[in-house]
């Protein structure tokens, strides 16, 4: 299975390693970096024809400037592994740079996941993904309804990653224009 994603890193973020050392401690959560990647995800698919894809995630990345974006608050999609996330407020920036990845990455893709098309894809940040126990995940939202996860980051990369047999990677990372 494949993503195309921008990766954030949140250790320069202290307050956001505070929540995760808390989480981790008072609710037995497994921290994304332990197992994957905080992410947004732009699309996911069970393959690509990966090099016309690196081909135009390097054209786009180009010729595309960061895009500032902002957090609001968590959520949960639910379902046999759920997933806790950020909130991501929708731009036009943000939605543009969607549908043209999606237009042009599309055709190279097998097994897309329609949850991502632009008439119904949700911009979040994963943050971790079950299974869960039910009262772990209940406990990360009650730790994490009073958290103050209103976040300023910039869209400034594409990466593909991967999961496989168990392990996690990245395939390709390119770096947004300055």
């Amino acid at each position: 299975m494949y993503a195309l994603t921008t990766l954030f890193n949140f250790d320069s973020l202290p307050v956001f390693a505070d929540i995760w050392q808390k989480l981790k401690k008072n609710c037995g959560l497994v921290t994304i970096d332990e197992f994957s990647f905080v992410h947004l995800s732009w699309q996911g698919a069970q393959g690509y024809q990966l090099e016309p894809v690196r081909d135009v995630l390097g054209e786009i990345a180009c010729s595309t400037k960061a895009i500032p974006i902002k957090t609001a608050g968590i959520g949960v999609f639910s379902g046999h592994e759920p997933v806790l996330f950020l909130n991501v407020v929708k731009s036009h920036r943000l939605m543009e740079l969607h549908e043209m990845l999606w237009d042009r990455i599309i055709p190279f893709s097998q097994e897309y996941n329609a949850y991502y098309a632009p008439d119904e894809w949700v911009p979040h940040i994963t943050l971790t993904h079950g299974p869960f126990l039910p009262a772990d995940l209940a406990c990360a939202i009650s730790e994490l309804m009073f958290e103050p996860l209103s976040l300023e980051l910039n869209i400034d990369n594409l990466a593909l990653i991967f999961m496989q047999d168990g392990s996690v990677g990245i395939d390709s990372r390119y770096s947004l224009a300055a």
